[in-house]
């Protein structure tokens, strides 16, 4: 294995902890896409022992493998496709997240088990619109939770945020005091009205800021890091890469590291992003390739081959990665792939 990462275990159930002590009701858990690429199978477990109940997955299967991990419900958020999979859940004994009216029709043989519906207040993805949730008679359905999605929680001054809640509220009586969940990472720091009784971390679990403009609360979880495959030499005017996008303008030292794009690092950090070793900071320079990539380590003269270098973690925050990337952190963790070894 050339790259390895790092998941911290204690950094993330205290960040579990922090996001439990702003949430006036219950605390659940988004472990939906391996928990980020982290591995939902360890982060259920140490959910479940730190008292979460409540956890969230995209579909049947992600459901499946954590099944004998969490203690407590598990909900599909992407519904049944078709009966078949409102049978399979309903035998799982898993909670279908109900997002439209014909997905409704799919749950009905099994609608004495129960189900959470969704309302859309204007992500425009998935959920019932407000005007036909108004409409529909849900008495005969066992509704345990009814829920939204916030789309622009990230920027708490955005005004969406309110509309969204107002929209939220004026079809709650039509479920009878059913509980609720709004708040995702940032809906839970952004206050209390913004939550709902059961909330649906996600991001901020893994370390990842919930917010786009404002310092991050969370303690970093994920550490990426490559091995040094070897370092040579490149005098000046000599080319690094693919492409000969870098020129040495002085005589400089160049480690080769055994990851590359096919990994999960982005290819458009060649020539812009850095790696750190024992904290200190170092270019890329040259294009990224498939399986490697190279950086100026003039600054680190004891770098040598076999050591590992951090493309991720303390020294260099997934969100500024995400940012030179022009992208998320949600996709940075998501990925990272199958070359790594997972400690």
């Amino acid at each position: 294995m050339e790259g390895r990462i790092r998941f911290n275990e204690q950094a993330f159930v205290g960040n579990y902890d922090y996001l439990r002590s702003r949430v006036i009701g219950e605390t659940g858990a988004v472990v939906k896409a391996d928990a980020y690429g982290t591995g939902s199978k360890r982060a259920t477990r140490l959910l479940s022992a730190e008292g979460c109940r409540h956890f969230f997955v995209a579909n049947i299967q992600e459901a499946v493998d954590i099944k004998s991990y969490a203690n407590g419900a598990i909900y599909v958020l992407s519904g049944p496709a078709s009966t078949q999979d409102a049978e399979r859940i309903a035998n799982l004994e898993f909670i279908p997240v109900l997002n439209s009216k014909r997905q409704i029709q799919h749950w009905m043989p099994f609608r004495d088990r129960r189900c959470a519906v969704h309302i859309d207040t204007g992500m425009q993805r998935l959920g019932i619109s407000p005007r036909d949730c108004l409409r529909m008679d849900v008495s005969s359905l066992n509704v345990g939770l009814v829920m939204t999605h916030l789309a622009c929680a990230d920027t708490p001054e955005h005004p969406m945020n309110r509309a969204q809640i107002h929209e939220f509220t004026s079809i709650l009586s039509n479920f009878g005091g059913v509980p609720t969940s709004i708040g995702n990472s940032a809906g839970i720091l952004n206050g209390t009205e913004f939550q709902g009784d059961i909330t649906r971390p996600g991001i901020a679990l893994y370390g990842g800021n919930p917010w786009r403009d404002r310092t991050n609360p969370l303690s970093n979880v994920v550490t990426c890091e490559g091995v040094v495959l070897q370092v040579r030499t490149v005098c000046r005017g000599q080319s690094v890469g693919y492409g000969a996008t870098y020129v040495a303008q002085d005589s400089i030292r160049v480690a080769t590291i055994g990851l590359g794009y096919a990994d999960g690092i982005p290819r458009c950090l060649s020539n812009r992003g850095s790696v750190a070793f024992d904290g200190v900071r170092m270019p890329i320079v040259g294009n990224i390739s498939m399986d490697s990539t190279q950086i100026d380590c003039s600054n680190q003269p004891k770098l040598q081959e076999g050591d590992y270098v951090q493309f991720v973690g303390d020294a260099v925050p997934i969100d500024e990665v995400a940012r030179l990337a022009d992208t998320i952190s949600y996709e940075i963790l998501t990925n990272f792939g199958s070359r790594f070894e997972r400690v």
